[in-house]
C-alpha cells in the first residue's frame, strides 16, 4: 500500500485505508470464537490419529520377558542337585550287603575311622560299626531271599569291627589311666547290647552261622569286667 495504485489518486486510497481500518476495527482483532473452537476440533482429531491413547499405547507396547525365570533355573538345579545327593545318601546308610549301594556304605565308614583324630574316636566308631553289622546281620535273616554267605561275611564283619574296636581302646586305656573306668563302661555297655541282639538272631541261623555267632558271644563276653 505504500504505491500508488493506478488508476486510483492518494486521496481515494487514503480514504480506502482509512475504511478498511475501521472494519479491522468493528470485526475486532482476535478470531470468531467459532473459529477457534473448530479449530480446536480438528487439531484434537489429527492428534488421536497420529498417535494412539497411553491406555492403549500401554496395552499395545510388548511386554518384556520376564527375567525370574533365568534367575530361578540355577537354583531349581542347585535344588534338585541337593535332594538327590540326600537321597543318595540315605539310600546308602540303608543299604545291605548284596545290595548295588552297599560298598560305597563300607567305603564312607572306612573313611570317616581314618580321618578320626584320636584312639578314643576310633574306638567309638569301630563299636557303632560292629552294631551296624549286627542289625544287617538280623536283616538279612529275615529276607525272602536270604543268601547265607552273606551272613557269614556280615558276621565275619562284625567280629573283625569289635576287634578294632578293643584295640583302640586298649591303648586309650594304657595312655590315661583317668580314662579306665569310663572305657570299661562303654564296653561293657557295648557287650550287654550285642549279646542281647545276637542272642535272638540264633534260631534263625543254620548251624554254620549259629558256630560263628557262639565264637563271637564268647570273645565278647571275656571283654567286660564281670558285674
Amino acid at each position: 500500500m505504500g504505491k500508488w495504485l493506478p488508476g486510483i489518486s492518494r486521496r481515494s486510497q487514503a480514504r480506502i485505508q482509512n475504511r478498511v481500518s475501521m472494519l479491522g476495527i468493528r470485526m475486532g482483532g482476535n478470531p470468531r470464537p467459532e473459529f477457534r473452537s473448530e479449530l480446536r476440533e480438528r487439531l484434537m482429531d489429527a492428534s488421536e490419529q497420529e498417535d494412539p491413547p497411553i491406555g492403549q499405547a500401554a496395552r499395545t507396547r510388548p511386554r518384556p520377558r520376564p527375567r525370574f525365570r533365568l534367575i530361578l533355573l540355577p537354583q531349581l538345579l542347585s535344588l534338585s542337585l541337593a535332594a538327590t545327593t540326600v537321597m543318595a545318601g540315605l539310600a546308602t546308610y540303608r543299604s545291605t550287603p548284596g545290595d548295588t549301594l552297599y560298598p560305597l556304605k563300607r567305603a564312607a565308614e572306612s573313611t570317616l575311622f581314618h580321618l578320626s583324630t584320636d584312639d578314643a574316636e576310633r574306638a567309638g566308631r569301630s563299636f557303632d560299626y560292629a552294631e551296624t553289622r549286627a542289625h544287617e546281620v538280623e536283616e538279612l535273616l529275615g529276607s525272602t531271599r536270604r543268601e547265607n554267605y552273606l551272613i557269614k561275611e556280615t558276621l565275619q564283619a562284625m567280629e573283625d569291627t569289635t576287634r578294632s574296636a578293643v584295640t583302640s581302646l586298649t591303648r586309650v586305656r594304657r595312655r590315661d589311666a583317668k580314662s579306665d573306668a569310663k572305657s570299661a563302661g562303654q564296653l561293657k555297655r557295648f557287650v550287654q547290647k550285642q549279646r542281647h541282639q545276637i542272642e535272638g538272631m540264633l534260631p534263625k541261623m543254620d548251624v554254620e552261622e549259629q558256630r560263628r555267632a557262639h565264637d563271637y558271644l564268647n570273645y565278647i563276653d571275656g571283654l567286660a569286667p564281670p558285674g
